[in-house]
């Protein structure tokens, strides 16, 4: 059975997707893990770090990934989630899918100017439940039929509280929650533990949530004395000790070098490799310890 982790944080702009990626790649490179990453964000960033911007509008071509799977949901048709993926690596050491590999279920980035009328359509075709529930009920069931071909899935979850990402929350045992040391952001998640899990989807006692610090610069006294405090159990926060540093490596490595290229994990990382595997090693040590 495979495990499935959605990252997630209503707040915008604090790594969402640059975690999912790196964690894929952590997780397949490090401990051989067979990924499927859904990306639910209509901004495809995963999408666009792991594929490249031209498969975007190639896959949109051919109505494959998340666009076509809300039309299809919408009209109360079946979604089939399995003929959605697509091979997702643009890793070397992950081309013959022997040792580890990643899949997606890919997003497009026009979906911001169509999720009115997706919901629109859906409440009109699907009267019962609320969307959230009754596309995370759809999602998880096609899932299964797959599960046993991956170890992990990684849900990227847009910002905000909206039908996607309450989909994506909805469908995880675990949820990655990654944010900054800038006080809005850290109250931000705060306020999605107490109120969201808690209050609105009743999933506190059902799932494990785990910030993740990202953007840290260990030259920040403040954010260093921050961190310090999380460390130390403030606001009863479940963090996760490690932090994601602030990098130039890591933003290019967010840049997809183009379909058809590849490259090694030293040539796309470069000297953030390391917080690469030590992020992977950090969440398999914690869903471990929580399973």
């Amino acid at each position: 059975m495979s495990i499935t982790i959605a990252i997630a944080n209503p707040k915008g702009g604090v790594g969402k997707s640059l975690t999912t990626m790196m964690l894929a790649d952590g997780l397949a490179l490090s401990y051989g893990a067979r990924i499927l990453v859904i990306d639910l964000d209509p901004q495809a960033g995963v999408t666009k770090s792991l594929l490249g911007i031209d498969a975007e509008q190639e896959l949109r071509d051919r109505r494959i990934g998340l666009g076509a799977m809300l039309q299809a949901f919408a009209r109360g048709r079946d979604i089939r989630l399995a003929s959605h993926r697509v091979a997702a690596s643009d890793l070397l050491e992950l081309q013959d899918r022997q040792n580890g590999l990643i899949d997606i279920l890919p997003s497009n980035h026009e979906l911001l100017g169509d999720m009115a009328d997706f919901e629109r359509s859906a409440h009109r075709k699907r009267r019962r439940d609320r969307l959230d529930v009754q596309l995370s009920n759809v999602i998880r069931a096609e899932v299964k039929k797959i599960d046993a071909e991956y170890d992990v899935v990684l849900v990227d979850c847009p910002a905000g509280p909206g039908v996607l990402g309450l989909t994506g929350i909805r469908l995880a045992h675990h949820i990655l929650a990654p944010t900054s040391l800038e006080t809005n952001a850290y109250s931000t998640l705060t306020d999605f533990l107490k109120f969201i899990l808690a209050d609105d989807l009743d999933l506190a006692s059902h799932v494990m949530v785990h910030p993740l610090i990202t953007q840290y610069q260990a030259t920040n006294s403040i954010q260093r004395e921050m961190l310090l405090h999380i460390k130390e159990g403030l606001a009863h926060l479940n963090a996760i000790s490690k932090p994601i540093p602030y990098t130039s490596a890591l933003q290019n490595a967010a840049a997809h070098p183009g379909v058809g290229s590849a490259r090694t994990a030293r040539q796309k990382y470069g000297n953030a490799l390391p917080d690469v595997v030590a992020l992977a090693k950090a969440v398999v040590e914690r869903i471990s310890t929580n399973a």
